[in-house]
């Protein structure tokens, strides 16, 4: 399934929040879309499925537009869901693939076989509102599955997880990607969407400030970057030969270094610059490479 967005705009109060944003995803691909809270993920993800109607632009599906059967064959997992606390796990499960139009046995054996692969077998016939608190979570993901979908849309879906149970989501993403389903991840997360992602869309306020694949937007950052902590004048270490940029936030500096000087200088200059309470040298990880992107955006803003 091709998912494609094109100028979407959506406006609060008349002000644009999203505003022109584009972007595909692809069969046997997955997209991230990353930021911070608040940055406008949930809002995006909403907009591509018409939970929220769009002010401008349109999404399309293999080039069609987005109809009732096209969203029996997606699945979504959002921010906050709700269940019928009554009802048991089960029952559940099975409800809502008939929603999406599941022959009824069809969907009492894919419950089973769903709720076993999550550990939760001893618990398929307790009412939901009885269920914990990580159960419930993971009946939201079974949810969004559960009818095989060609298309997987997850807001935050480790968020609230244990390590064993974000293991097993884990798995469960990268396997729908050989299969050849289209993903899109939803995660506030940076590292989590450079180890799982093929291609993100960087957000920021509902702007766009990043969109390429992983490996492209780490190619193009190639710097080597020093961490720098100390109570002296940061500040001072940008005169140090080889230091392209400094980036500055309360007592931690992060230096941008030419990758042709071997850091090991640079860190001798360092410690006889300023008192060091840690340093550390690595290659900008997403994360770095978003905060250097805003920065140098609000410089340029002001």
């Amino acid at each position: 399934m091709h998912i494609k967005a094109e100028g979407l705009v959506k406006r609060i109060n008349g002000i644009p929040f999203i505003n022109g944003l584009s972007l595909e995803a692809r069969a046997g691909h997955i997209l991230g879309l990353v930021g911070p809270e608040g940055a406008g993920k949930t809002t995006v993800l909403q907009l591509l499925l018409n939970l929220i109607p769009c002010d401008e632009g349109q999404v399309t599906i293999d080039d069609k537009p987005l109809t009732g059967k096209v969203l029996d064959r997606m699945g979504f997992l959002p921010e906050k869901g709700g269940s019928y606390p009554v009802h048991s796990l089960n029952q559940t499960l099975i409800y809502f693939a008939r929603l999406k139009n599941m022959p009824r046995k069809k969907a009492s054996v894919e419950a089973v076989r769903l709720i076993d692969r999550f550990g939760m077998i001893d618990l398929m016939d307790i009412p939901v509102g009885h269920l914990p608190t990580e159960a419930r979570e993971k009946l939201q993901i079974m949810r969004a599955i559960i009818h095989n979908p060609e298309a997987i849309l997850l807001d935050d879906p480790l968020k609230h997880l244990s390590l064993p149970s974000q293991n097993l989501v884990r798995k469960l993403v990268q396997r729908f990607k050989e299969e050849g389903k289209t993903i899109i991840l939803a995660t506030e997360k940076f590292d989590e969407a450079e180890q799982l992602c093929d291609e993100v869309v960087v957000l920021n306020e509902g702007q766009v400030v990043l969109r390429d694949k992983v490996k492209d937007i780490r190619a193009n950052f190639q710097e080597n970057l020093i961490l720098v902590e100390g109570a002296d004048n940061l500040q001072s270490l940008q005169s140090i030969h080889g230091v392209k940029k400094l980036v500055q936030e309360k007592q931690v500096a992060r230096l941008y270094v030419d990758n042709r000087i071997p850091p090991q200088k640079i860190l001798d200059v360092i410690i006889k610059t300023i008192k060091v309470t840690r340093l550390e040298v690595h290659r900008p990880r997403l994360s770095d490479i978003f905060l250097d992107v805003v920065n140098s955006r609000q410089k340029g803003g002001l």
